[in-house]
C-alpha cells in the first residue's frame, strides 16, 4: 500500500470503482453532478490522503476539514473506499487508524455524519473511540471528543 498523488485522473479512477455504499452517500450529498463534485472538493480539500495498492490502484481517499467553533478546534473526518479495499482491508483501516489518531491530537473535537447505506462502518468507529447518535432514520452523527471537553454537540444536529 502506499499514497498516491490526488490529481483528476487518479480520483476518476477511484469514482468509477466506489463502493455501491459510498456511491450512495455521495448521491444523498450532492445529488447533482457527482463525479465533478467529488473530483472538485477532493482537490480543493488541503488535509487529504489518498492510497493505493501496491499496483496504483486506488484504494481510499479520506482527509479533515479543520475549523474553529468558539475556542475548540473541530474536525470534520471522511473516508470514501473502492471496491477493491476488501482485498486490502486491515492495512488501509490501520493506516486510516493512525491518520484518525494524528486528527485527535491536533483537534479537540471530530465528527461527521454517515449516512444509513454505511452504518455497518459504524462498528468500526467504534473501535476507532468515536460515539455515535442517530438525527434520523437516514443518519447518524458520529464524534470523538479529547477527555475533559465539554463540546455542545447540537452545532451539529440542530436540536
Amino acid at each position: 500500500m502506499k499514497e498516491i498523488e490526488i490529481n483528476k485522473e487518479n480520483l476518476i479512477k477511484l469514482f468509477n470503482n466506489l463502493r455501491k455504499d459510498d456511491l450512495r452517500e455521495l448521491k444523498v450529498i450532492f445529488k447533482n453532478n457527482i463525479k465533478r463534485n467529488f473530483v472538485k472538493i477532493c482537490l480543493e480539500n488541503k488535509d487529504t490522503y489518498f492510497i493505493a495498492d501496491d499496483k496504483g490502484s486506488p484504494l481510499a481517499i479520506g482527509g479533515i476539514k479543520i475549523f474553529y467553533i468558539k475556542n475548540f478546534l473541530v474536525g470534520q473526518v471522511w473516508l470514501l473506499c473502492s471496491n477493491d479495499v476488501s482485498k486490502n482491508r486491515l492495512s488501509v483501516l490501520k493506516y486510516v487508524k493512525d491518520k484518525i489518531g494524528e486528527f485527535k491530537l491536533e483537534c479537540d473535537v471530530l465528527f461527521n455524519f454517515i449516512y444509513k447505506s454505511n452504518f455497518s462502518f459504524l462498528k468500526w468507529l467504534k473501535y476507532a473511540d468515536f460515539e455515535a447518535i442517530p438525527i434520523n432514520n437516514n443518519f447518524k452523527l458520529f464524534y470523538y471528543k479529547k477527555g475533559g471537553i465539554n463540546f455542545d454537540l447540537r452545532y451539529f444536529t440542530c436540536k
